[in-house]
């Protein structure tokens, strides 16, 4: 093995006082040591290592699989985890485990739409300190490992051979699958289908030690750029790109395969007169930075040159009813506002005369037509509808949201429940009833407020609903619905008794698992969880 080093300074302005009045000086040290083929890169300054990963031209990083074949052991200490499930506000886009052994703490349903990013485990590789064992850190998809520091000089080179030996001597064959719960990457784009959304996640964005100019050009992208996205052949697709609300045109995204690496061909096929100016800037960070992520119907998730696909259960999420909705419109969530009225006062009244309101509001209207009822339909709302059943205490929390397709072949889709789902994870704390009370309270000066009614009789305020909630005895019931109508019961029982073609029964275990996940969060807080499709 021949080792070189580098010794530099790196000079700075602090934050704090960038007129140039103090200097911060750091030392820092980068290696290369080559064996055979290999090279192993050492930088003391974390910032460098990516800056030189997107330099590489004559070589290329070891593979993920060779990675995870020889330093990916038993006993993981820690996971870093990447969001491959399309963004929600009830589930983050990352997360970090800590433990003692991780391969047993995975939730099997909570953790399915995560891929590992990175993992501390124990390893059985001899190295200077003498231990039969190491806790070995390794990125695959970076082509990074870490160790503790070494005492020593020699300590280090002999370190450094080993891990080169180690990665020289593991071969391409896939190894045991570590954690089988998790999303797993793939290394074919063939069953890639369904473009559905995509995102701009900068993993810059979560790391201290990121250059402060780029955090904040990674900031202004995640949250300032907008995608509307329309499917091509296969992984293919086409997407209306926004940034900041100004219009930068059509791009056409084809991603290809190139050994284990994904590359993202672009094409702008718009030209509008607004926002061709941001559009250098865009190519120019895309093609510097792998921040997008790309969403597919078909289970799939581009993410960082790689592709992976969720390990979904076969599990049925049990608790679908399916309503009668042939006099409503499936695809309209709200009435349409009447003529000098409001929201809350058009909900269940009639559009015109012998024509009832047929938004799934004035379903719910209909439906809950005994007991107390009140929308609280908003940008800080609990729920679409809450009902108090009067002969048995039962609390429900309705959500409502309007299906893609009207069509009686429509097919079942996991993203058209994506956010109506999360709505409902994210309000289950409503259930309680302090908090319900409080809620309906600081809302009763709410446009929507006028929105009540007993026994199917509009009230003139929520005086009374609240009252009633404050009555509920200890241990009342719970319950939060889900109202989509996207899901068919032909398409469902299609789906379960194998008549369905192979992609309609993978959507299928998306929305089962995506369902199962919000079970459990439901459960937690002693409450049932019910979806309604459609008859």
């Amino acid at each position: 093995m021949r080792t070189v080093t580098i010794e530099y300074q790196h000079r700075s302005e602090p934050a704090w006082a960038p007129s140039g009045t103090y200097t911060d000086l750091a030392h820092h040290l980068l290696t290369i040591s080559v064996k055979g083929s290999l090279a192993a890169i050492s930088a003391s300054e974390s910032a460098v290592r990516p800056q030189i990963d997107r330099k590489l031209t004559a070589a290329r990083p070891i593979s993920r699989t060779e990675i995870e074949s020889g330093f990916v052991g038993s006993e993981t200490k820690a996971l870093w985890l990447d969001g491959i499930h399309a963004r929600s506000d009830a589930k983050p886009d990352a997360k970090t485990l800590m433990g003692r052994a991780l391969e047993f703490a995975i939730d099997p349903l909570g953790d399915q739409t995560y891929a590992f990013k990175a993992v501390r485990s124990k390893v059985p590789l001899v190295l200077s300190s003498g231990a039969a064992s190491q806790v070995v850190g390794a990125s695959p998809d970076d082509a990074r490992l870490w160790l503790n520091r070494p005492k020593t000089w020699a300590d280090f080179l002999t370190d450094t051979e080993i891990l080169l030996d180690v990665a020289a001597s593991v071969g391409a064959t896939p190894p045991t699958v570590r954690f089988p719960a998790l999303a797993q990457a793939v290394n074919d784009l063939a069953t890639v289908s369904d473009g559905d959304a995509i995102a701009v996640v900068p993993p810059e964005l979560l790391a201290e030690d990121t250059d402060q100019t780029l955090k904040e050009r990674a900031a202004q992208w995640a949250y300032g750029a907008e995608f509307s996205v329309v499917p091509g052949a296969g992984p293919n697709l086409v997407a209306t790109v926004t940034f900041e609300m100004t219009l930068l045109g059509d791009l056409s995204i084809t991603p290809t395969l190139a050994g284990d690496k994904i590359t993202l061909g672009f094409d702008w096929t718009t030209r509008p007169v607004t926002g061709a100016a941001g559009r250098p800037a865009f190519d120019a960070l895309i093609a510097e930075y792998d921040w997008l992520k790309i969403y597919y119907g078909s289970g799939h998730t581009i993410s960082g040159g790689k592709c992976f696909r969720s390990a979904y259960t076969d599990q049925w999420f049990p608790n679908w009813q399916f309503k009668n909705l042939a006099n409503y419109n499936v695809t309209q969530e709200k009435p349409v506002i009447l003529v000098g009225q409001t929201l809350g006062l058009s909900i269940g009244t009639p559009k015109a005369p012998g024509q009832h309101d047929d938004s799934l509001f004035g379903y719910c209207h209909d439906i809950f037509n005994t007991g107390w009822l009140a929308s609280d339909d908003g940008s800080m709302e609990l729920a679409d509808f809450v009902h108090i059943d009067d002969a048995t205490n039962l609390v429900t929390l309705i959500h409502a949201k309007g299906a893609g397709s009207s069509a009686v072949t429509r097919e079942v889709s996991a993203s058209k429940y994506e956010v109506v789902t999360g709505q409902a994870v994210k309000n289950l704390r409503h259930l309680e009833r302090q908090s319900l009370t409080d809620t309906l309270d600081a809302g009763r000066h709410h446009l929507i407020a006028d929105a009540v009614w007993h026994n199917g009789i509009r009230q003139p305020d929520r005086t009374g609903l609240i009252a009633r909630v404050q009555a509920l005895p200890i241990g009342y019931k719970k319950r939060v619905v889900i109202l989509q109508p996207q899901l068919t019961e032909t398409e469902h029982d299609e789906c379960a008794n194998g008549q369905a073609s192979q992609r309609r029964t993978l959507k299928m275990k998306q929305l089962n698992t995506l369902l199962l996940a919000a079970r459990l969060s439901a459960n937690a807080v002693g409450s049932d969880l019910e979806v309604w499709g459609a008859a």
